[in-house]
Formats: structure tokens, sequence, C-alpha cells
């Protein structure tokens, strides 16, 4: 029965996205191709049902262009971290096509955390602000690199190191956050450049943790 709830669920969500996406089309559609919406409804698949709930109260009509999961905040589950596709006006030309967005469990229910939002509070750490996700939309799809669910800071990826002299922000294990998975970001179409956040559930948000910024 739970099954068969869960497959009726998921017909009325994709039969509702693309209704909705048709009254869009002319709006914002060009920016997206066929196999964007292809892939929005594949990670509606890997959805719950209250996730959806939860993230269609902020961000109606929206498409999921990338997603990951992991245990971002502590807690008993695995939780997402997405990159929502919600065309909106904002004064900050960064912030008005694609939001980074955590789906945090917590006291029973899912809360959406807006990343681009909170990491802003981290201003005065930065090396390179606004701190945006480098990304790019194509016939082929949409491109953005993003780094998910690292066990432990940034070992053993390839393309973060502490080499080349950055450090964190501040000791995750002091934190008491070493069993939080952390997210990166590609911050640069041409240097290896990155932002790496936490969810802090002591502050309630996600915090700026790591920034591999140079030029060369």
């Amino acid at each position: 029965m739970k099954k068969q709830w869960r497959i009726l669920w998921l017909v009325t969500m994709m039969v509702g996205f693309a209704a909705s996406g048709a009254g869009a089309e002319g709006k914002a559609s060009p920016t997206l191709a066929p196999v964007d919406q292809d892939n929005h409804i594949d990670f509606l698949k890997q959805m719950t049902a209250g996730q959806v709930t939860a993230l269609s109260a902020v961000y109606p009509d929206f498409r999921v262009l990338k997603l990951c999961s992991g245990r971002f905040s502590g807690a008993d589950r695995d939780e997402l971290v997405l990159g929502v596709w919600k065309p909106q006006a904002s004064d900050k030309w960064w912030k008005h096509e694609v939001h980074r967005v955590g789906l945090i469990w917590k006291e029973e229910r899912w809360e959406v955390h807006v990343i681009d939002d909170e990491i802003e509070k981290d201003e005065a750490l930065s090396r390179s602000f606004p701190m945006k996700w480098q990304y790019a939309f194509a016939p082929s799809g949409f491109s953005g690199e993003m780094r998910c669910g690292l066990p432990s800071g940034i070992e053993g990826d390839p393309d973060l190191t502490y080499r080349l002299g950055d450090r964190p922000f501040f000791d995750l294990g002091k934190k008491r956050l070493s069993n939080n998975k952390v997210v990166c970001f590609a911050t640069d179409d041409v240097y290896n450049n990155w932002d790496c956040v936490v969810y802090s559930p002591e502050d309630g948000r996600f915090r700026l943790w790591f920034q591999q910024a140079h030029a060369d």
C-alpha cells in the first residue's frame, strides 16, 4: 500500500510539474534543455513527498538541476543539497537563476536552507566575494561542478588541497562538526577555485568553511 501511494504521488507531481512548466515556458524555459527537464523528473523520484512539499513552499514551480544526499546536520537520515532553478527578481545578479539549497531534517520536519543567503553572513571571511557557484546552461544541459558529502573535510579530492596555502576558517572537530558532510562548489570556470560549506546545527545555517581562491 505504501509503495502504491508513493507511485501515485510521483505521477501526480510529474503531471503537476509538466502542467506548471508549460505555463511558464514562454518566460524562462529557453535556459533549460530537454535533458534538464528529464533530470528533474529523475531527481524528484529520489525525494520524499515531505521534501518536495517543503521545497515547493519556498520555490513554487522549481526545477532540480543537481542533487546530492548525505548526513549534513548529523541527523539520523540522509538530507539533501540541491541546485534549484527558479528565476526570480533579485538585485544581486549571482542569485537570480540557480539557488544552492539544503533540505535539513530538524524537529521531525524538513527545513529549507537557502545556502546562498546563509553564507553571505561570512562575507568578512571570504577572500573572493560574491561567493557564487560557477555554472552554465547549454543545449547539452546544465553544468555546475559540485563535490557533495565529502567524508573528512576535503581529504581525498584531487581538486581540493591545502598545498596552495589555503586553510579552513575553523576546525570541524572543535566545532563538533566532524561527522557533518562538507559540500564544495566550483567558483571559477578557468581556475581551480572552490567554496566549501558545512551545516552548523549550533548556528542553524550553512557556514563557509574553506575557500580555495587563486588566479594561477
